[in-house]
């Protein structure tokens, strides 16, 4: 049996449905069972309680041989690294209770890099610290998601322009999320590793954002721009319009720093890590509808 944590977030949504149509057994462990849809939930094993509970999350991982594990996602900690390691520690523990073999985790690329990286680095000491839990672990070392784009729709509507403070030429890699579901769905459902490993997954090729400007733009029939704006305006826009923490807003800031200073390019791309979504397909399907 599979254990899927944050079932209702971005990724863990994906990775439950698609297990679900596979036909596999699935248990969720969650607060809420009513956020689940119903069609879903008449398939799975439910138990309930906190990731932050030993006790609960310990329980909810008995009879699993696999977990599929993320930190649920939070804009408003005062302390990010505390609240990555917190989580972590938890699991890790309870890992080690249930004798749990296989452990699926959410992580950042780019973690040999040495870089400050603020979010990235706080993923990664979570990682660290769930590769000390005796299960075998596969650490899915992810780029920037392409759904951070929906952030900033309101000012896609209004003025046609998205900002970050990255340089706008700069070439990363970028993912859908759904290919991350893909790939640990894949990882979740193979019996056969061993050992403590992370695991590049890096979209289909590396863009730059005057790039997805462009397509942005030949698929609306608009005029969409991107701009480069300073690290103090973007942490000023974090904490007046969405509302983070100032930890939030500068740790997620020291995050897109790193990347424009190169944080994704140790990692080697490669048929087996590049995933198929392209940013123009995705856009097809996420983003065009909404900003005609």
């Amino acid at each position: 049996m599979i254990l899927v944590t944050t079932p209702t977030g971005n990724t863990g949504s994906m990775i439950l449905r698609k297990l679900v149509q596979q036909g596999q057994q699935v248990k969720i462990f969650l607060r809420d069972p009513q956020k689940i849809s119903a069609d879903i939930l008449e398939k799975v094993e439910v138990t309930t309680g906190s990731l932050l509970n030993e006790d609960e999350f310990t329980d909810a991982l008995k009879g699993c041989d696999t977990l599929y594990f993320c930190v649920p996602q939070s804009n408003t900690q005062k302390d990010v690294n505390a609240y990555y390691e917190d989580f972590a520690k938890v699991a890790s523990r309870s890992i080690k209770n249930a004798g749990t073999n296989r452990v699926v985790y959410l992580s950042s690329g780019g973690k040999e890099s040495n870089l400050q990286a603020g979010l990235v680095t706080a993923l990664h000491r979570a990682e660290d610290i769930i590769s000390q839990s005796g299960a075998a672990v596969r650490a899915l070392r992810c780029p920037v998601f392409f759904e951070t784009i929906l952030y900033q729709m309101s000012s896609l509507k209004e003025k046609g322009v998205f900002s970050l403070p990255m340089d706008r030429n700069h070439k990363s890699p970028q993912i859908a999320i759904k290919d991350i579901a893909s790939k640990a769905v894949e990882f979740l459902t193979d019996a056969t590793w061993t050992g403590v490993q992370g695991f590049p997954v890096l979209g289909p090729e590396d863009l730059s954002y005057n790039e997805i400007a462009r397509q942005m733009s030949e698929l609306t029939g608009k005029n969409i721009r991107f701009l480069q704006v300073s690290k103090d305006q973007y942490i000023k826009t974090l904490l007046e319009q969405h509302h983070t923490s100032e930890a939030f807003a500068i740790s997620l800031t020291e995050m897109l720093t790193a990347i424009d200073n190169g944080l994704y390019e140790i990692e080697q791309r490669a048929v087996v890590n590049s995933t198929p979504t392209t940013i123009r397909e995705w856009m097809n399907e996420n983003l065009v509808s909404k900003l005609k």
